[in-house]
């Protein structure tokens, strides 16, 4: 009865141990060779890059680990395979959800996401710091590149199931100076050029009415070529902002133009100039207000 007693509390102890074996830890890497094109337009980019796996817990020779990409689709060539290093070179075009709200001065991450086919109690990442980063020659046309980092997360799925996920991330900017004088210095040019009309006399009224009507169509061609860069979106970027205060602008000193034409038409050159110094002297409280409006409301 004693032995019977002991077998089977063994065998219990067995079956508890089996029960709560730790999870198989991988240590990931990646080391970026070069980034291809960014297509804003679908948030898709090209990444070429080695992948390396570690493991004490595994033969790779025996059976290779199983991973998958969550934001993209790869090609995958072997590079080096032993009993506890797994070493691939990946070419891939992956996916990001973009935020374009600083527009043209948006900063933005383009990562690559692994888990494996295991849950986490059963399989972990941990990330190689030690050799993981970029190579020095890699250049982004157009784009500044910040850095990189790479971390582990928990990612949970509506059924409740919880997997590990690798994620490496470059940070990469606009140029600040390029990205001004190609998009928001035209605009600050042509605005300006637009509001010379009021120094001009009110009697003019074909040459101020010819000059608005103009710079105000610039102005809208230039603001649908930086937004036709972008997906749809359904928020405003910075660009948006800045135009909308020029528009504010510009609706301001046609009205002016359309007061002071009936004055005119009336003989009313005094009331005329009276009007045109007082909607000038509006604008720097238009671009006061609709500026707040916008960024601090």
């Amino acid at each position: 009865m004693i032995s019977l007693s002991l077998f089977v509390n063994d065998s219990f102890a067995q079956s508890e141990d089996d029960n709560s074996e730790d999870p198989k830890i991988y240590k990931v890497g990646t080391y970026i060779l070069n980034v291809g094109k960014i297509d804003l337009q679908t948030g898709t980019y090209d990444l070429d890059f080695y992948l390396w796996i570690s493991s004490d817990d595994e033969n790779f020779v025996e059976s290779p680990p199983k991973i998958e990409f969550m934001n993209g689709k790869a090609t995958v060539d072997p590079i080096k395979i032993e009993p506890n290093y797994y070493e691939v070179r990946i070419k891939g075009n992956f996916q990001k959800n973009m935020n374009f709200k600083n527009y043209p001065f948006e900063q933005l991450q383009l990562t690559i996401e692994i888990e494996g086919i295991k849950e986490i109690d059963k399989l972990q990442f941990v990330v190689d710091d030690a050799e993981t980063g970029i190579d020095g020659l890699v250049n982004i046309p157009g784009w500044n590149l910040k850095g990189s980092q790479a971390h582990v997360t928990e990612h949970e799925y509506s059924d409740n199931t919880t997997f590990s996920r690798y994620v490496f991330a470059l940070d990469i900017e606009r140029f600040p100076l390029s990205s001004f004088l190609k998009t928001i210095f035209p605009v600050l040019i042509i605005t300006t050029i637009a509001m010379l009309a009021f120094w001009m006399s009110p009697t003019n009224f074909t040459a101020r009415i010819g000059l608005g009507a103009s710079t105000l169509l610039a102005a809208v061609a230039a603001h649908l070529n930086a937004a036709g860069q972008l997906p749809p979106i359904g928020y405003l970027t910075l660009m948006d902002k800045i135009m909308i205060i020029a528009y504010s602008l510009f609706l301001n000193n046609l009205l002016s133009m359309v007061i002071q034409m009936r004055y005119i038409d009336h003989k009313k050159e005094k009331e005329a100039e009276r009007i045109n110094s007082k909607m000038r002297k509006m604008m720097p409280i238009i671009i006061i207000i609709i500026f707040f409006a916008l960024f601090f409301a």
